[in-house]
């Protein structure tokens, strides 16, 4: 057997060891619920829950721990006191959809936060007597902190800070390479070879880019109407466990799930558990459940993809409307936290694969290092936000509740964070501009009725033939309003009403505080992202970036038309991707209608290329089996489109995943379905595009820095 004696503290991770202890020279042995020094050592299974720290786990599946006999007393009462925390901190958040009770929702906001606060000094109070044992499941005493001694490792319980220490004083320790333990639950890759890694023989990357998705979806929102997440410092036991704690016994909670996922009938509500069995989630239908667990993302990652645009999202009206919830409903405070689960999951995927830097998992922020990660095999991350009010810029009542002075202070601390993609507008109106109307009657209830809540308005609307016929150039910037213009604005543009008012779409476009924001972007090397602005906006954004010379991106569009100004986004050098909610054919199709207009436009295709825009974990399904999936199935194992990985059907737990009958059921299937795409009459050729999208992306975000050089910036 070969010591680990000293250094390199990441290298024990997902490895069999057993643990010697220097001054004795003997091992660490476990017997019954007793931790001994031995000539023969207990051979543990290293977990990473975290760069340098750990899960030493036995071979009959139990856990090296500094325990406390008040442990599970302490976590349900610390449980209990964050419920109570949450539940009154949600409470305020419901009632300040009403403008007059703010300052009552405020004092329970705040009271919330602080009985949230308690919930851990509570159960650090309560188990602050422990001794080293072993202990049945993970718990905050079993997570182990290694670090590099003078001689060997020093061992610190994490949570305590206490050594490891047996028989008296800390030890220093070596790890042993061993045989004989039980590997820690994991999710399967059932993927194997070499992805690529290098240029082209033009000196281009290779692979496609996810240009829409949503990595802390389920945090999002309040944090309780999703479930689940793409990862948890004890592996995915925790990550996508039972969702009974969000969505209640049998489901119960789950009213959105209900609702939205086609698959399911109100009535009876789904199996709840997860790992191991996953009977009911995730599938392509389910939309309140986790989608992205980072071995899924792994695999996508194994067949092809090389840029991944993730975008903080947030909704604050769902949130307060919603009444489970355990995080703030303020949607930069919701951003926020998203951007550090990204940067945590970064950190966690390096501990998995062996240290810092080490994983395929690279948050980028920049063009330049961006080509350098896909260059190096890896995947380029990129932050960009997706919600309502970005900066607090919502209005009411036409009147702005952000400044000018205000815009250019968030962007600038925001870019300092990283972001390089902004959607300025989304569902809802805000100071902004004004949204893009749904042609979904139901939907459009819905919008409806939280602009209404948002902003104190309607949607006000007018002719689709009107607004589509603006020509370039020529799309007006919306003055401030009073509130008696308001009013006429919205009775002489009735709020849509299908099939009564017909095609409309909505009268509000850029304001002038939306144009002073679009320009700052630019000024920042900032991304534009079009697909939620309303027509009269995104005609208006469009003009801009022509006179800008910057590309403007539509991540997630799902259609090739002139009424969402597809002609004008290809002129400007712009990205249109798919949102790939249907059968791989419908994908081909969207692609191959994009290379006509492509061609129209500029006359051959040398510079198109096109990505998936999922919108996974964004309240937004996934595509289903084709309906002739029976009789013409996508074939397992298959190659990834370079020829470089074999694929065989995903396993997670004691689920296996079929594209012929589940469909895009999560993440980690997006390798079969760019497979099926190729089975496709024009699928080869489609693909040739989307494998350019990296390449597009990187090309599109290096103008965006060029005019930010060009501000003087």
């Amino acid at each position: 057997m070969s010591d680990m004696s000293a250094g390199d503290r990441y290298a024990m991770a997902n490895g069999c060891f057993a643990v010697r202890e220097l001054r004795s020279g003997r091992f660490l042995a476990v017997a019954g619920g007793t931790v001994r020094l031995a000539d023969t050592g207990t051979p543990f299974f290293m977990k990473p829950t975290a760069l340098g720290r750990y899960l030493f786990y036995t071979p009959d599946q139990r856990f090296l721990a500094m325990t406390s006999p008040n442990q599970t007393a302490a976590d349900a009462l610390g449980d209990l006191v964050d419920a109570v925390g949450a539940s009154v901190g949600g409470g305020g958040d419901v009632i300040a959809l009403v403008n007059p009770a703010l300052p009552v929702a405020d004092g329970l906001n705040d009271a919330g936060d602080a009985i949230d606060g308690t919930g851990d000094a509570i159960e650090a109070a309560i188990t602050a007597q422990r001794t080293l044992g072993i202990v049945d499941a993970p718990n905050d005493g079993a997570e182990w902190t290694v670090d590099t001694a003078d001689q060997g490792f020093s061992i610190v319980a994490t949570a305590t800070g206490d050594a490891l220490a047996i028989d008296g004083a800390p030890g220093r320790f070596v790890f042993v390479a061993q045989s004989g333990c039980t590997p820690y639950p994991e999710a399967q890759l059932n993927a194997t070879g070499e992805p690529f890694k290098g240029r082209l023989a033009d000196g281009t990357v290779f692979g496609y880019a996810e240009t829409h998705m949503h990595l802390g979806g389920t945090e999002a929102l309040g944090g309780r109407l999703g479930y689940g997440s793409p990862f948890h410092k004890f592996g995915i036991p925790h990550a996508l466990g039972n969702c009974a704690v969000d969505h209640g016994p049998s489901g119960a909670f789950d009213a959105l799930d209900a609702i939205v996922n086609p698959d399911k009938a109100f009535f009876p509500p789904h199996d709840t558990q997860g790992w191991p069995t996953f009977r009911d989630w995730p599938s392509h239908g389910s939309q309140t459940h986790h989608q992205t667990y980072w071995v899924w993302l792994k695999r996508a990652w194994m067949g092809g993809l090389r840029l991944m645009v993730n975008h903080l999202v947030a909704n604050e009206v769902i949130c307060q409307i919603w009444p489970l919830k355990q995080h703030d409903c303020d949607e930069m405070d919701s951003i926020a936290l998203q951007r550090q689960l990204v940067l945590d999951l970064q950190d966690y995927i390096d501990a998995q694969e062996g240290g810092p830097g080490k994983g395929f998992f690279r948050i980028v922020y920049s063009a330049a290092e961006a080509r350098r990660v896909i260059e190096d095999g890896k995947m380029a991350v990129v932050l960009g936000t997706e919600n309502e009010k970005i900066f607090g810029c919502g209005e009411f009542l036409d009147v702005p509740e952000c400044t000018r002075e205000h815009i250019d202070a968030e962007l600038d601390r925001w870019y300092d964070l990283g972001l390089r993609a902004i959607f300025p507008i989304h569902l809802f109106d805000n100071a902004l501009g004004g949204t893009r109307l749904t042609e979904d009657p139901a939907l459009s209830a819905v919008y409806q009725g939280g602009n209404i809540l948002e902003t104190g308005h309607p949607y006000a609307t007018i002719p689709c033939a009107e607004a589509d016929a603006t020509p370039p150039g020529q799309a007006p910037t919306q003055t401030p309003r009073g509130i008696i213009d308001t009013v006429l604005l919205t009775i002489r543009g009735l709020p849509p009403a299908s099939p009564l008012t017909g095609c409309v779409q909505n009268a509000r476009g850029l304001t002038e505080l939306g144009d002073y924001f679009i320009n700052a972007m630019i000024d920042r090397g900032i991304l534009i992202e079009t697909d939620h602005s309303g027509t009269l906006a995104r005609k208006r954004i469009l003009d801009i970036a022509k006179a800008r010379d910057v590309p403007v991106l539509s991540g997630h569009t799902g259609f090739i038309s002139d009424s969402r100004d597809s002609r004008r986004i290809l002129e400007v050098g712009g990205i249109i991707s798919n949102l790939p909610d249907e059968p791989s054919p419908v994908t081909v199709a969207f692609i191959q209608d994009l290379i006509a207009l492509y061609r129209e436009v500029h006359g051959n295709t040398e510079r198109l290329a096109t990505g998936l825009g999922s919108d996974i974990n964004g309240i937004h399904v996934q595509a289903a089996p084709r309906q002739d999936a029976a009789q013409n199935p996508l074939i397992y194992p298959f190659k990834s489109y370079d020829g470089r990985v074999v694929f065989d059907r995903q396993v997670t737990g004691e689920r296996v995943f079929d594209l012929n009958v589940d469909g895009v059921a999560h993440y980690g299937l997006y390798p079969d379905f760019i497979a099926d795409m190729q089975m496709q009459p024009g699928g080869p050729e489609a693909l040739q595009y989307l494998f350019r999208s990296a390449e597009a992306y990187l090309r599109a975000w290096e103008r965006a820095e060029a005019a930010r050089k060009k501000s003087g910036r």
